[in-house]
């Protein structure tokens, strides 16, 4: 497809144009701070800070999310009324009847997410995975109807923060995985190129030129740059089968000491997707819900009888990790890590998932004596007892 050219002062016009027809999310700056919102004229999109507090994620799967109604009641059976000469049966067909009614509530409203970050645009297709029956697995209705009516505009990343390291997990700041358009930013506004037949239907806007050969150039260029502005912190070769070796390495203790299981990371990372689900009822009324989960949290795998698999913390910081990186590269065949560095950026004790990589990444042999492994510090691989994530 013909990569084509949108001036920056025609940025409001074109989203005007797209929000004929979808709901327009954008990030927009609100005291002080950038956010994913629903995009209006008077609103400005902020693009100067390269990353949103958190990725866009929570419009295709919800915080909070109400996808069940039911309502208790009583009927009186068929025909109850009627005379009946046996007394004993009368009495029995009198007797009101227990009912249950059931809405499901499935919203999908046409949307355009526009400004999000190759980052960010990677962490849904690692959630289409999780939700999309992949392998014969889980398929989710409610995500999947909000994800085939959601378009992603990504923008491309000219300046790295040092927190970003997409390349080192097979992305790139300029990458066009889960992309539908891709705005990449040059001199006086965007060369945009079109990936999907989604992205080439928001190019009907009568803003969008013919990109020259000079604006085509200047985005290779920004790219090539953009490239080598991200360090390279971890290796991923032999990653998945060190963290297998090294799961009863006494480290993780000390790598977690740290760690407040808070779940921030959890929170603001583009491809979490634990969840819980809740009913809630009031008289006769209630819903169910499902929402944000994190596998910091200390009952998180708590089980009816009581017993919890991970109830030390640095079994529930191994595993996010080792869920990351081991687990689910297992099952999908690809990582749950896009490299976009917020979990460091708000981690509020600073922990560095890159460290944390680099040193139980390692082979075993090199990174410690078997032999000098703490007795008391061995744990167990995860079993189907402790419980590999989905």
């Amino acid at each position: 497809m013909a990569a084509k050219f949108l001036k920056q002062e025609d940025l409001p016009a074109f989203l005007a144009h797209l929000a004929k027809s979808a709901r327009v999310i954008a990030p927009v700056k609100t005291d002080g701070l950038v956010q994913f919102e629903p995009w209006t004229p008077e609103k400005q999109v902020e693009l100067e800070v390269l990353l949103a507090k958190q990725s866009p994620k929570e419009w295709v799967f919800p915080q909070t999310e109400k996808y069940l109604e039911f309502k208790y009641g009583k009927v009186m059976p068929e025909g109850s009324g009627e005379a009946v000469a046996d007394a004993s049966e009368n009495a029995a067909e009198s007797v009101p009847q227990p009912t249950v009614e059931v809405e499901v509530r499935n919203e999908a409203p046409a949307q355009v997410i526009f400004g999000l970050r190759p980052c960010d645009a990677r962490g849904f297709t690692q959630m289409d995975q999780v939700f999309g029956g992949y392998g014969g697995f889980y398929f989710d209705p409610f995500y999947n109807a909000r994800r085939a009516a959601t378009t992603l505009l990504v923008v491309a990343c000219v300046e790295p923060r040092s927190t970003c390291f997409c390349t080192a997990v097979g992305g790139c700041p300029a990458g066009r995985e889960g992309a539908d358009a891709i705005f990449i930013p040059v001199e006086g506004g965007f060369v945009v190129e079109t990936l999907t037949e989604k992205g080439e239907s928001t190019a009907a806007f009568s803003g969008l030129t013919e990109a020259s050969e000079a604006q085509k150039a200047q985005a290779a260029d920004m790219e090539a740059q953009a490239i080598g502005k991200v360090g390279a912190p971890f290796t991923l070769e032999g990653l998945r089968d060190h963290l297998h070796d090294n799961i009863d390495d006494p480290r993780w203790r000390d790598l977690c000491m740290r760690c407040i299981s808070c779940g921030t990371c959890t929170y603001v990372c583009p491809s979490c997707y634990c969840f819980s689900i809740n009913d809630e009822l009031v008289e006769s009324t209630g819903e169910r819900y499902r929402v944000w989960d994190n596998c910091f949290n200390p009952i998180y795998t708590e089980e009816t009888s009581g017993h919890n698999p991970r109830a030390e913390k640095f079994k529930r910081f191994r595993n996010r990790f080792s869920h990351k990186f081991w687990y689910y590269p297992d099952k999908y065949d690809s990582l749950l890590c896009s490299g976009c560095g917020r979990c460091i950026m708000d981690c509020p004790t600073r922990i560095d998932i890159r460290e944390v990589l680099r040193v139980m990444g390692t082979a075993p042999e090199t990174a410690f004596s078997q032999a000098s492994r703490p007795t008391e510090a061995k744990a167990a691989a995860p079993t189907q007892a402790e419980g590999k994530e989905a």
